[in-house]
């Protein structure tokens, strides 16, 4: 036998018998083995550690050791290349690139690398590099990288630096919106002057069905209602239209002693003139294809063309919309079409509404660059179902891709147990896991920054008890707070998802309306959710040259002395009782010159009607050069300016068979009164409302009420639960409605669970 070392499987030989004299073969061949006797050697591995070291100056630079190191000594050479590479620090001024090769000889086991710092006199934080390893020999590679640290040994020469603490006057609404078009960038969208902007708004149906207006111009004026919308602080309208609307000839259901400058108009027309005094008042447009003929709801079939009007039709319509209206930036996007319930997101074919989608979009684009683009979802996904219009799963797996960058937008349509009894609705603690299911039909879109989301529809009656939890929940997710924790999770400046709600009009037999079926009253309880997430268009945003349409914080920077030389400091803004939908976020930087000893840092707050109470929030600098902060934060305080609305609440007319029972006599301490009405109930429980009215010479300031009933309280909104026992409930004011002016009111809505009669429920005021 040859021996070797070689670590290899055992072998075999045959030898073989032939041609015999004398004799025969029995067995003619015999199978040898060479068993292997070698043994696998394991290699030795190496690792590099971290180093840092002092800057130096640039008379003595400094020096950062990395020590590279073998797991045990290797009975032959061993050899490995190193390489720095970039991190804060950069080669050639913070330090000086190597690059090479170690060798390790017989019985070795440490190399050193040493790598030069480059000294300076600047201020600054500590800065990194790292040195890496590969192509070893003989060895293999545990810890591939060092991470390297220039720690800075400059001492601050110079002034110090303070902020100022801010007051202002929160002030009130002016209903300017943002001149010029939106775009998109990551999950926001964004105005003219690149500042985040959220579409908070509410559906305005009429237009799509034979009616071939608006709803309510039989009896109110247009621009009337519109005014309210804004009052009442929405900043866009979404109008359904049908393409038979387009077309028509037909005469409008209008009350022309009530719109007299509508008269003799055709559907198109009317639709003009709403869209030219929304822009004079501020209000934005979001025209939405709700079907193809002209009737009530999605389009029977499901899909965005039927036998009598063809894609080519669909894309025609909207290409002439995008025309009339490309030198009107109040016309801010195209919603292709609503509810395609019966396409397929991808896939190919007839069907397919991604590619469909696609088409329009870049038709609409072709003529008017300059509008978003609103493409909803299906009703169904791999097996997964949800509301129509509202599965947006498949955008992860085949995302809508525009010719034109930044002017996507996706788009869901969300609604509660009342207008379906889904599945998610049924659990004991459904309202918990709500957060979890918008992520997966459509919240993932924004949470991963793929694009902007913006909800189209969401509404509900509040009369089934469990439309007010997922209210709560679906709104507290639209403010930012997605996972429904109280806590706001976007960055400073962002804002979070968009919506409209459905609907205006208060003949939607799903859902109800803002408005009674009086076309005038307020359904306060709608709004109590609503008016936290409003937001204002403002017209001319911090930093594009204009001036603010708001009230201005200002922050005082002052240097302790006059600086010799350029000095400079980062700042942002954090949030307190004041959050996103109280002034504008901000980031940026102050210069100052030499000779300079003061700058202002100005912040733009957002005024609002709501009864609040004052706010605060922060500026806090950092990274300061050539000074040294001592004062690195400060508060800015808004003040609230509001009262009360003297509005009085009155309950929706419920649909269900039950009649709401006449309001209590009023109950009170002092002057100040308490009526308690039943909105709506059923066998096991109701839904009340509160009014608390102060007919007094004096501001009351914090109101607390007892609420006699055995039954229990599910859902409450505009106050808080203070306590609870056997016998009731006391209930207190929120931080937003606890001051009612003289002749104020205020009210508050809750859902309770029973089989207590709501007529025998008592309500007391309790003395503060």
């Amino acid at each position: 036998m040859t021996g070797d070392t070689a670590v290899e499987a055992n072998e075999t030989l045959k030898v073989n018998l032939t041609s015999p004299t004398g004799a025969t073969i029995r067995d003619g061949s015999a199978l040898g083995t060479i068993v292997n006797d070698d043994s696998a050697t394991t290699l030795p591995s190496l690792s590099i550690n971290d180093a840092s070291s002092a800057e130096g100056s640039a008379a003595a630079p400094g020096l950062t050791t990395f020590t590279v190191s073998l797991s045990a000594a290797s009975s032959s050479p061993v050899t490995v290349n190193f390489a720095t590479a970039n991190g804060t620090a950069l080669a050639g001024s913070d330090y000086v690139a190597q690059s090479g090769t170690l060798t390790f000889a017989a019985g070795e086991t440490q190399k050193t690398i040493q790598i030069a710092t480059i000294g300076d006199s600047a201020v600054e934080a500590n800065e990194g590099f790292s040195v890496v390893l590969s192509s070893p020999a003989g060895a293999t590679i545990a810890d591939a990288t060092g991470a390297g640290t220039i720690v800075n040994d400059d001492v601050a020469a110079g002034p110090t630096l303070s902020i100022s603490d801010a007051t202002v006057v929160e002030g009130n609404p002016g209903g300017g919106a943002a001149p010029g078009w939106l775009s998109t960038s990551g999950n926001q969208i964004v105005d003219s002057a690149g500042h985040s902007v959220q579409i908070a708004g509410v559906n305005w149906f009429g237009f799509e069905n034979n009616d071939l207006a608006p709803h309510g111009l039989w009896t109110r004026n247009y621009k009337e209602m519109m005014d309210q919308m804004v009052d009442l602080g929405f900043n866009t309208i979404r109008l359904p239209f049908s393409n038979d609307t387009l077309h028509s000839t037909g005469t409008p259901n209008i009350n022309y002693s009530a719109n007299p400058d509508l008269r003799g108009l055709s559907a198109m027309q009317v639709m003009d003139k709403i869209v030219a005094y929304a822009e004079q008042i501020g209000l934005k447009i979001i025209l939405d294809h709700h079907r193809n003929n002209s009737g009530a709801g999605a389009s029977e079939n499901g899909l965005w063309y039927d036998s009598q009007h063809s894609e080519a039709d669909w894309i025609a319509d909207w290409k002439m919309l995008a025309e009339r209206y490309a030198d009107n930036p109040a016309v801010i996007g195209a919603d292709l079409h609503n509810e395609p319930y019966n396409g397929t997101w991808g896939g190919g074919g007839p069907r397919d509404w991604a590619a469909a989608a696609e088409r329009a979009g870049n038709a609409i684009g072709e003529v008017n660059p300059n509008m978003l683009i609103f493409v909803e979802g299906v009703a169904s996904y791999q097996g997964q179902n949800y509301w129509w219009g509202g599965n947006l799963m498949g955008v992860r797996d085949r995302p809508i891709n525009l010719a034109i960058d930044n002017k996507l937008v996706y788009s869901a349509h969300d609604y509660p147990n009342s207008v379906y009894a889904q599945p998610w609705f049924q659990g004991a603690n459904f309202a918990a896991d709500l957060p979890a299911k918008f992520d997966q039909m459509w919240g993932y879109i924004f949470k991963e920054g793929i694009a902007p989301v913006y909800i189209g529809e969401f509404g509900t009656k509040l009369q089934d008890p469990k439309d007010a939890p997922w209210l709560e929940a679906i709104t507290s997710y639209l403010s930012g707070d997605l996972d429904n924790n109280g806590t706001h999770d976007l960055p400073a400046g962002h804002k979070g998802v968009s919506w409209t709600f459905w609907s205006w009009n208060p003949n939607s037999s799903d859902t109800g309306g803002i408005l009674a079926n009086d076309w005038r009253t307020v359904n306060q309880d709608k709004m109590g959710y609503l008016t936290p997430i409003q937001y204002e268009f403002h017209e001319d945003a911090p930093g594009d040259g204009g001036t603010p349409s708001g009230p201005i914080a200002s922050f005082v920077l002052t240097l302790s002395a006059a600086a010799t030389h350029e000095v400079t400091v980062d700042y942002q803004t954090v949030y307190g009782e004041a959050g996103a939908a109280d002034f504008i976020a901000e980031t940026g930087h102050v210069t100052f010159a030499a000779g300079e000893q003061s700058k202002t840092i100005t912040i733009e707050i957002s005024p609002d009607k709501l009864v609040e109470g004052n706010e605060h929030f922060g500026v806090v600098l950092s990274n300061a050069v050539g000074a040294t902060i001592t004062r690195a934060t400060g508060t800015g305080t808004i003040v609230d300016d509001d009262t009360a609305t003297t509005t009085p609440t009155t309950p929706t007319t419920p649909t269900t068979p039950t009649t709401p029972t006449s309001p209590t006599e009023p109950s009170g301490s002092g002057d100040l009164e308490a009526m308690f009405a039943i909105v709506n109930s059923w066998s096991g429980g109701f839904n009340g409302s509160v009014t608390l009215e102060n007919e007094s010479d004096a501001t009351v300031t914090g109101w607390q009420v007892k609420i006699e009933t055995t039954n229990q309280i599910t859902d409450i909104w505009n106050a808080v639960i203070v306590s609870h026992d056997a016998s009731g409930y006391v209930i207190g004011n929120t931080a937003y409605n606890g001051t009612i002016a003289h002749d104020g009111e205020t009210s508050f809505g809750f859902v309770a669970a029973g089989a207590q009669n709501p007529s025998t429920v008592h309500i007391d005021l309790l003395n503060l």
